[in-house]
């Protein structure tokens, strides 16, 4: 029987070349985003006998009820990973400049939407053997990150319950890991500032003038080494290497060189 992975966030960056990769490689690949047209255009690449798509919209329980039933009757009540990908990033900028709203927005759509996916594709997983989950935080779930300070906030929510998951669900023969990229070429890099008056925006241009950036392919493979490999981390790239290993050990540097990072814009 052919193995399946579910993947949010599908429709562009990291979740649509995953998608495209493990469906060349003969998976069966259900696809989910709240961009429903990226997702016909997704699956018009991979090819519809290779695939199925529904929109989701991670904050919904309904809509992740839903997704779960269509995937299951789609795979014969399997699921071999559980990518819960899918996540914004169109906030940067200084804490005190960034309305409410908008912090809950993230809030909500990068841990909660995450808790979400957990709860409900946990029976899936536990029908599958040797299944993982496997969510996406980022480096900034594991180092600090002045000027993206609520999305690192709950990034490090998504590392901290990806930790702890791994022990519960070891139980069920569920292995349960993360990735960790650094700066990645997704339209993350394009999206526009939703507060006015903030001091900078995390943009390509800016990103690209203090640090690399990693082609999502590097990403994808750190995917497929997720699912074969028995860390629950998996920074991505030397700098999300880097950083993580020295905040474990020398945090003090990691905060230094993060002030000197951002010491134009946000501090």
């Amino acid at each position: 029987m052919k193995k399946s992975i579910f993947i949010t966030g599908a429709a562009s960056g990291i979740g649509k070349a995953t998608a495209i990769s493990f469906a060349e490689s003969g998976w069966n690949v259900g696809l989910f985003d709240i961009n429903e047209d990226g997702l016909k255009e997704v699956a018009q690449i991979i090819g519809h006998n290779r695939c199925m798509y529904k929109k989701l919209d991670v904050t919904s329980v309904n809509d992740w009820i839903e997704a779960e039933k269509s995937f299951s009757e789609y795979t014969g009540g399997k699921c071999n990973i559980f990518f819960n990908n899918a996540g914004i990033a169109n906030f940067a900028g200084a804490f005190e400049d960034i309305e409410i709203k908008e912090m809950n927005k993230i809030i909500d759509v990068n841990f909660k939407g995450v808790v979400n996916g957990c709860s409900v594709m946990l029976n899936l997983l536990k029908n599958t053997s040797n299944s993982m989950l496997l969510n996406t935080s980022s480096v900034a779930g594991l180092i600090t990150s002045p000027g993206i300070s609520l999305y690192g906030a709950t990034k490090h929510a998504v590392s901290s319950l990806t930790e702890n998951l791994r022990i519960e669900f070891e139980r069920y023969g569920i292995k349960v890991s993360e990735i960790n990229p650094w700066f990645t070429e997704t339209p993350i890099l394009d999206a526009k500032a939703v507060t006015s008056g903030a001091k900078s925006q995390l943009d390509r241009e800016f990103v690209n003038q203090k640090t690399k950036v990693y082609p999502v392919e590097k990403v994808v493979s750190s995917v497929w080494s997720a699912y074969d490999s028995s860390r629950i981390h998996h920074p991505v790239g030397f700098e999300a290497k880097f950083a993580s290993f020295f905040m474990r050990h020398l945090p003090s540097l990691i905060r230094g060189l993060s002030k000197k990072l951002f010491k134009d814009s946000f501090i």
